[in-house]
Order: structure tokens, then C-alpha cells, then sequence
């Protein structure tokens, strides 16, 4: 009973340890490895190097296929390099399972100090991630031999040994107990460390290391699948295609097991000494033989899971692109038309959004519709982005790069505009409501007016962001400055009221002021597609 505790608290410690790890990697570089995942479109090489040095990072294949499921889902990566990428993470997680497993047991009380210094002293947030990061491989390592002290004892206990023996007699019985457990724990990573310790302190038989590691990377494919099914559309396409690709593994694994005259070659009989070696061989192999063929196993996972037709009556979620095809963008001119039509539905969505401004000081569950609106508006802005770092700007003339960086600001101002009225403005409304105050008359009718003409200004955006006439954004430019001066009035004449002491504009001064404030702020971000449109005298694009 003392080394089953001993083992189940060293399991606990792995998984904790590479739980660590995996967290302070997506904080430190998240955001860049899922840029760079999803920028690889069409390169299927790349995105099995980069599928393999991701999951290295992050100490998990489930959570780089799950990156590429939800890039895939938004057609921001194509199903081929989706694949491609899935096969790389295989790859990354055995390579990391063999790293860890290299005897480098003295380096965990240097990294426990390292790590402990690093985090405690961190002044900023990215030490304090490599501190973190520090720490996950120290646990990692200690875990080990915390393994390897529970497994020695447990060698020598005859039940133990009897009930190895019994369970490495029936292969099919350990490989299903072991895809169980690999589930059941979501880390392959520490199962296949824990099968490696057991055998090389002869707790486990061989053979028996071997059908456990077949059965890990059985287990090891239902995470993912089980967590991003939900996703729905191209994600479950990529996942039943790295469940199918994972399934191949495993069948040539046993296959191989199951011969004898394969079973009995003289680098089966070396892998049994090193499953981890045989682990990542497995993969490998699956891997590289696989590569070739990303796009046949693409097109057999869309025929047997076919996307469901577009509703009848056009009412598709509004946070799934339409327009991103995968394929264009090698073709730039085609991508850019793609990208301005996505950004008009994130137009369409912002204006909805400034035309509910005034609901929200009215309707409290206004700023439900407007949290929804903001989510959908995230979520496109995120997948055009994406989409856009895909084409290559060194390979685009001057007048290609100068549309591509005119299309990126407008959604970024739209994204920018969002934020606004999500955190600021919906703040402000909440504020008022808890208060139980009112505007006076005449401060609601000037707010309800510069609300309204904020809309207009919307409109004249829009068409200024799909003309590109300087005429129409020399008039956006003037809209901008009459609305600045009717701010101005508006303030101007709230502080006349409140010397008139209106007791309406007293209490509500504050939030009434911060309202116009947030008003001139969204100005700005909407007629900021006009400047790069006009020229001054010497012919520079004007600024702000």
C-alpha cells in the first residue's frame, strides 16, 4: 500500500509538472504559435515541423491539434495542413518523452532553485512565465525519480509481480487498461514515462512495455477528440483524420508485436529495452510515411463526414466566416476581396452595436445582445487577422501592401470600436442603472442626437472603406469634425446646466461627460479609413 501512495503521488507530481510547463508556454508564446499555426496554409512540411516543435513546447499533441481544430473550423487553415500538423504533434510528443526521459535527474534541484528565484523576483510577467516553465521540468524530473523509487520496491513484491505477470500474458487486456488510464489522465507524456520507468526497474516485463506504449497512443487520441467535437464543421474533420492517422500507429504497432517473425528482429528485442525509443519510432514512422498523403486522408475524412449544407433561409452563426478561403491566398488580389467582404460583416455587426448605445442606458438586457455582438465581432476579427498574416507581404508589389495594411487598420479600428462600447460605454450604462439616476431632458435629446449622427459617420466609413474615393473621405474627415465640435456644445452646454443647478445634470455629470468622451473616441477609430486616402501638399498620406 506504501508504494501504490509512493506511485500515485509521482504520477500526480508528472502530470502537475507538465501541466506547468504546458501553461507557461501558451502564456509566454500562445499567442505566436497559434499565429504561426495558422499561417500555414499549403505548407505541409512546415506545418509538421512546426505541429512537432509546438508540442514540444507545450508538452501535449492534444493541445496543438486543438489549435489547428478551431483554425480549421474557422477556415483560416486548410484541412491538408490542418493534418499535416496533427501528424507533427504526434511526432513532438514522443520527441519530448524522450528528452525528458534522458538521465537528467541531478539537474532537478538546480532547476527547483532556478525556477523557485525566477518567479518569486520576477518584475514582469514574461520572467515570471519562465520561472514557471522552470519549475514544470523540475517537478517533471522529480516526479521521475519518484517513479523510479516506487517502481523498485514495487519489483520486488511477489503479488505485484504476479499480477504483472497474469496482465502481460493477455496483450489485448493491457492495451485497453492503457488507452483507459491514458485518457483518463489526458497525457500520453506521462503515461509513456511512467510504462519506461516500470520496465527499466524491471517491474514490468519487455513485451508488456511494449503493448502498454501501443495502448498509450491508443488512449491518447481520445482527448482531443472528445474535447474539440463540439467545435463541429472542419474541426471534427481534422480530428477523426488525426484519430485515423493515430489508429494506423497503433494497428502497425501490434501488427508488428503480434508476428512472431517481426516480434523476434533484433531492433523489436532493442525497442523493448527502450520503449521510448519505440515510442517515438512509432510515430515517426507514421508520420513521415503519412506526410505524402495529408491530402488523400483529407478528402476520404470530408466524404465520410460532409459538411452540413448553409441553412435555407441563410442564418448561419454570425462568428463563422464565409468568406476566408484557404486557397486564395496565394492569390492576393482574390484574398483582399475576401478579407473586405468578412470586414463588412464585422462592420455590420459594430453598427448594429452603436445603434444600440442608447438601449443601454434604457434596457438592461441590452447589454446582453451587445456582449454577443462583441463576441462574434472577436471572433471573425481574430480568424480576418489570421487569415491576413497568411499572405506574404515581401512577395506583394507596393500598391498590394498598401491595400493590405489599409484593410488591417479598418478591422482593427472596428475591433477597437467594439471594445469600447463593450467595456466602456456598457460600464457607464451599469453605473446609471445602479444608481438610479437620469439624465435631464436635454442631456438624454443631445446624447440620443450625437448617438444618431455617430451611425451616419458609420455609414459614410463604410463607404469610404469599400470606394476608396478621396472625394467621399474628404467628406469623412469634415463629418469627423462637426461631430467634434457637436461634442463640444454638448459639454458646453452640461456645464451650463449644472451651473443652473439642474439637479438631473449634477448627478449624472460624470457619466455624462465620459459618454461623449467614449463618443469621440469611436470618431476617431471609424474615420481613420479616410486618412490614407488624402494627401497632403507634398504628397504624404495626412495623419490624424
Amino acid at each position: 500500500m506504501e508504494t501504490l501512495i509512493n506511485l500515485a503521488g509521482a504520477v500526480a507530481l508528472l502530470l502537475w509538472g507538465i501541466r506547468t510547463v504546458r501553461t507557461g508556454v501558451e502564456r509566454l508564446f500562445g499567442s505566436q504559435i497559434e499565429t504561426h499555426i495558422a499561417v500555414l496554409t499549403g505548407r505541409r512540411l512546415s506545418a509538421f515541423g512546426l505541429g512537432a516543435g509546438a508540442a514540444m513546447a507545450l508538452q501535449s499533441g492534444t493541445a496543438v491539434i486543438l489549435m489547428a481544430a478551431s483554425f480549421s473550423a474557422g477556415g483560416v487553415l486548410a484541412l491538408p495542413a490542418a493534418i499535416a500538423a496533427a501528424l507533427g504533434a504526434e511526432v513532438g510528443s514522443a520527441l519530448a518523452v524522450t528528452i525528458l526521459n534522458l538521465d537528467i535527474a541531478l539537474l532537478a534541484p538546480l532547476l527547483l532553485f532556478v525556477g523557485f528565484v525566477t518567479f518569486s523576483s520576477a518584475s514582469g510577467r514574461g520572467q515570471k512565465h519562465v520561472g514557471r516553465i522552470t519549475l514544470g521540468l523540475a517537478f517533471i524530473l522529480t516526479a521521475l525519480q519518484l517513479l523510479s523509487a516506487a517502481t523498485a520496491s514495487l519489483s520486488e513484491s511477489a503479488a505485484a509481480a504476479q499480477i504483472i505477470q497474469v496482465l502481460s500474458a493477455e496483450p489485448l487486456a493491457l492495451v485497453l487498461m492503457t488507452a483507459l488510464f491514458t485518457w483518463m489522465v489526458h497525457s500520453s507524456i506521462a503515461i509513456v514515462l511512467m510504462i519506461a520507468t516500470l520496465v527499466a526497474a524491471g517491474g514490468l516485463p519487455h513485451d508488456g512495455g511494449l503493448w502498454m506504449v501501443i495502448g498509450a497512443n491508443a488512449g491518447a487520441a481520445l482527448p482531443a477528440l472528445i474535447a474539440g467535437w463540439t467545435i463541429g464543421g472542419r474541426a471534427r474533420q481534422l480530428l477523426a483524420g488525426a484519430v485515423f492517422l493515430r489508429l494506423c500507429g497503433v494497428a502497425l504497432g501490434a501488427l508488428v508485436l503480434a508476428t512472431p517473425a517481426l516480434a523476434s528482429l533484433q531492433i523489436v528485442e532493442f525497442a523493448a529495452s527502450h520503449v521510448v525509443i519505440a515510442h517515438l519510432a512509432l510515430n515517426l514512422t507514421v508520420g513521415l510515411v503519412m506526410l505524402p498523403f495529408v491530402a488523400t486522408v483529407a478528402r476520404i475524412v470530408e466524404a465520410a463526414l460532409p459538411l452540413p449544407p448553409a441553412p435555407a433561409n441563410g442564418a448561419e452563426r454570425a462568428a463563422e466566416n464565409i468568406f476566408l478561403a484557404p486557397e486564395d491566398v496565394a492569390r492576393p488580389e482574390t484574398a483582399f476581396l475576401n478579407i473586405a467582404n468578412e470586414t463588412s460583416r464585422v462592420a455590420h455587426m459594430v453598427y448594429e452595436m452603436i445603434g444600440g448605445i442608447s438601449d443601454l442606458f434604457r434596457d438592461p438586457e441590452a447589454d446582453q445582445r451587445i456582449k454577443s455582438l462583441e463576441e462574434d465581432v472577436d471572433q471573425l476579427y481574430r480568424q480576418v487577422t489570421l487569415y491576413m498574416a497568411s499572405i506574404k507581404l515581401d512577395e506583394l508589389d507596393e500598391d498590394a501592401r498598401q491595400r493590405w495594411f489599409e484593410l488591417f487598420e479598418f478591422i482593427t479600428h472596428l475591433e477597437h470600436v467594439g471594445d469600447i462600447i463593450t467595456h466602456n460605454i456598457v460600464n457607464l450604462a451599469r453605473r446609471k442603472r445602479k444608481s438610479g439616476i437620469e439624465f435631464s431632458r436635454e442631456g438624454a435629446h443631445e446624447l440620443e442626437a450625437l448617438t444618431l449622427e455617430l451611425s451616419d459617420i458609420f455609414r459614410h466609413a463604410q463607404a469610404v472603406f469599400l470606394s476608396r474615393d478621396p472625394h467621399r473621405a474628404r467628406e469623412l474627415v469634415a463629418a469627423k469634425r462637426r461631430f467634434r465640435e457637436h461634442t463640444l456644445q454638448s459639454q458646453r452646454r452640461h456645464a451650463f446646466r449644472l451651473s443652473s443647478g439642474v439637479k438631473s445634470s449634477v448627478s449624472t455629470s460624470r457619466i455624462h461627460l465620459d459618454l461623449l468622451r467614449e463618443l469621440q473616441r469611436i470618431n476617431s477609430h471609424l474615420t481613420a479609413v479616410a486618412y490614407p486616402l488624402l494627401k497632403d501638399p507634398a504628397g504624404e498620406p495626412l495623419t490624424h
